[in-house]
């Protein structure tokens, strides 16, 4: 099974412009006059529904596989490392998660834009290619070269993430100040060119305007090898710089799904780190996508509960498995995976 969704030939909203995409979700927010909302959602999974289907599937991935050389530190982020994840704990929850049935895995976390990166990423790829058949993705910024993405796409790997977070540059630039979001856009373009499919993540709540989500939304849609938008509610982690800064409200990541899948009705639309299974309900109205990340490898263990399994695979290192949690709500909303 090829979980990368296949693209519709259909542009169900292709006359929709950036004015009127925002007087949509603007309208939608007056719930006191709720037919506006009503419409929008209503849009918004007649387009899911046509160029997406309705089959949901499960991926899974994990942080902190790679140290985060960030300085300064991005302002909201919690799950840096400082060391790189161990292969042997690694394969093996790999092994774990792919007897589960599940066919998808994201190597994510840190960053480094000095490209240190490349030549570990290189050969974690290939000793994990020797011992699972997971089709893998790849999300650690800006890290590596156009040359180090081409010996990814030539070793399978399904995609390369760049997640903006924001493209106001000015919000950018104090939540991210050691980041660039110029080299972020650049790895976008460098994609495109190499035909290597792309994901990328919005990070919804931190101060930017309508009219900022609106734009980052457009700017996206000139990326025709971009395959997912993650959409993340903004979670205030304690620690961080910005922990005291409010916790998005669920009714703007929703309005930001519904008003992304008018402007990219063809891409995956998916939850990303801030957003909970408590988020599934509002997401699947708001005409997000068909992927769910049911399990991971964290060195975090949650509490477990009888519908959180976790199975240590090394020391401090666990796979969790929250795919029971997501299912009770999915049956509440008569939907099976």
């Amino acid at each position: 099974m090829n979980c990368r969704m296949r693209r519709g030939e259909i542009n169900v909203e292709h006359g929709l412009t950036p004015t009127e995409a925002l007087a949509l979700m603007q309208n939608a927010r007056n719930l006191n006059q709720p037919e506006a909302a009503f419409d929008l959602f209503r849009r918004a999974c007649q387009n899911r529904k046509q160029m997406l289907g309705d089959q949901l599937w499960w991926t899974s991935g994990s942080g902190g596989i790679f140290p985060c050389h960030v300085v300064p530190r991005c302002s909201y982020c919690s799950f840096f490392t400082e060391d790189h994840f161990p292969i042997d704990a690694l394969l093996r929850g790999l092994e774990l998660i792919e007897n589960m049935g599940i066919r998808q895995f994201h190597i994510s976390g840190g960053t480094d834009l000095n490209g240190g990166f490349e030549e570990p990423l290189l050969a974690m790829v290939r000793t994990i290619r020797e011992h699972s058949s997971l089709q893998l993705e790849v999300n650690l910024g800006p890290s590596f070269s156009d040359q180090a993405v081409l010996e990814l796409k030539r070793l399978g790997v399904e995609s390369v993430t760049s997640s903006l977070e924001c493209t106001n540059p000015e919000i950018f630039g104090v939540v991210k100040p050691g980041d660039s979001l110029d080299r972020r856009q650049r790895l976008l373009e460098t994609c495109e060119e190499l035909a290597m499919p792309s994901r990328t993540m919005m990070l919804v709540g931190l101060g930017e305007s309508d009219e900022d989500r609106i734009a980052q939304l457009f700017y996206l849609k000139q990326f025709r090898e971009l395959y997912q938008v993650r959409i993340s509610r903004f979670m205030p982690f304690a620690g961080t710089a910005l922990q005291a800064h409010p916790r998005c409200s669920p009714w703007e990541t929703a309005l930001v799904t519904a008003i992304a899948r008018l402007i990219l009705p063809d891409r995956e639309i998916s939850l990303a780190a801030g957003n909970s299974p408590e988020d599934i309900p509002l997401w699947y109205l708001a005409g997000g996508g068909n992927q769910l990340l049911g399990v991971s490898i964290t060195r975090r263990a949650p509490k477990e509960s009888p519908e959180v399994f976790v199975h240590e695979i090394g020391e401090h290192i666990y796979v969790v498995d929250k795919r029971k949690e997501i299912e009770r709500i999915l049956e509440g909303m008569l939907l099976k995976i």
